[in-house]
């Protein structure tokens, strides 16, 4: 495992996930992680032929994401802020890892570097989820495709009061997004817009999955209202 040199000294708050260890994947939701799985890799990344193609993983948590890229064929590099999380994906998936800060990718790897990033519920917990999008698009080749998930702040309340209940052990940074904020991000970082999909319009806990799946697939007039929010944008 690399470990990158960073500027600044993680919270206590951003590590939080990788002081869970083993309750970090009980605490996951299966069917969520598949959702965003199938989401961003399986319809976002997958038809643009990623073979071969060099693709970062940022927030890469046990490396589930990092696994579908690898088994599609892709050069993956995981990355996480958590030393924990980043040996569990080098134990799940075998593929290049470092441990680095999402709010620093460029001081760690090179601009333009990589074809491809995949990013799924990393940036809402940093102290700053413009600036982890920004790093982002910078070590992003020009014509490289960036794949992005993050909670909807519609959902904020929700989600903090399972939090305040102990319904959930999470206790980081929560600082979601709106749609029109994160795609003005995006826009502004260079990126054009090529596909947008939110997903759950319910909490996945009722494990509706049937239902949820389908409206998924067949309301997505509703995505506003959704829990997550995925966008799929290529630098210009």
């Amino acid at each position: 495992m690399k470990t990158a040199v960073s500027a600044r000294t993680a919270s206590a708050k951003e590590l939080s996930h990788d002081r869970l260890g083993s309750r970090f994947e009980k605490a996951l939701s299966t069917y969520d992680t598949q959702r965003r799985v199938e989401t961003l890799v399986d319809e976002f990344l997958v038809p643009l032929d990623i073979r071969g193609k060099k693709v970062l993983d940022v927030g890469c948590g046990l490396g589930f994401f990092s696994q579908r890229l690898h088994d599609a064929g892709a050069l993956v590099t995981a990355c996480d802020i958590g030393p924990n999380l980043v040996m569990e994906t080098a134990k799940r998936v075998g593929c290049t890892v470092v441990q680095a800060d999402a709010l620093a990718l460029t001081s760690t790897f090179k601009q333009d570097e990589f074809d491809f990033i995949v990013s799924s519920e990393c940036i809402e917990h940093t102290p700053d989820p413009q600036r982890a999008v920004r790093e982002m698009t910078r070590v992003l080749k020009p014509g490289g495709y960036l794949a992005l998930s993050t909670p909807n702040l519609l959902w904020y309340p929700v989600v903090r009061g399972a939090t305040l209940l102990k319904l959930r052990p999470f206790d980081g940074y929560e600082n979601f997004s709106t749609w029109r904020s994160l795609r003005s991000l995006l826009e502004e970082s260079g990126m054009e817009i090529c596909e947008q999909k939110g997903l759950h319009l319910f909490p996945f806990q009722l494990r509706l999955h049937r239902l949820s799946r389908w409206v998924d697939e067949k309301a997505q007039g509703l995505r506003g209202c959704m829990i997550n929010i995925c966008l799929l944008a290529r630098k210009i």
